[in-house]
């Protein structure tokens, strides 16, 4: 499905250089980082990242010792104005899709939200059916 995005998820140890350690590995491998976030407990942090290479981040990760999984993902681009983003969880709801997890960034006034769920392609689908611009995976893999 061409708006399937794969995600790193990759385990840190909470402490000091460790974020620095895995952006100092992609970007010396020449792999981008298009959208990160890092969430922390007391013991470690997991950093959700869509990268241009995800194979290739996930390869040279591993082999420097990080964990490293590849999950699937999908982003929609929604206006910034109040109500937006309720409008499309609301419709996710409606179609009794799962989110497990979203998270965003901004580009010229539009919040790009990533997307993890139950059911890609049928949240895809009904999305794209109520008029959502869908971001399709090649966007982030330029």
């Amino acid at each position: 499905m061409k708006y399937k995005v794969q995600q790193l998820s990759v385990f840190l140890e909470n402490k000091m250089g460790e974020l620095a350690d895995f952006t100092k590995i992609l970007s010396q491998n020449g792999v981008s980082i298009k959208s990160i976030i890092l969430a922390d407990s007391s013991d470690f942090g997991l950093v959700r990242s869509i990268v241009d290479n995800p194979q290739k981040a996930k390869a040279v990760l591993e082999d420097a010792g990080f964990s490293v999984r590849l999950s699937e993902v999908f982003g929609v681009k929604i206006e910034d104005y109040i109500g937006s983003f309720n409008k499309v969880i609301e419709r996710l709801a409606q179609e009794k899709i799962n989110i497990y997890y979203t998270y965003s960034f901004y580009e010229a006034q539009t919040g790009i939200f990533i997307f993890s769920v139950d059911d890609i392609s049928k949240a895809v689908d009904s999305l794209h059916n109520s008029g959502e611009e869908i971001v399709e995976a090649k966007y982030f893999y330029m």
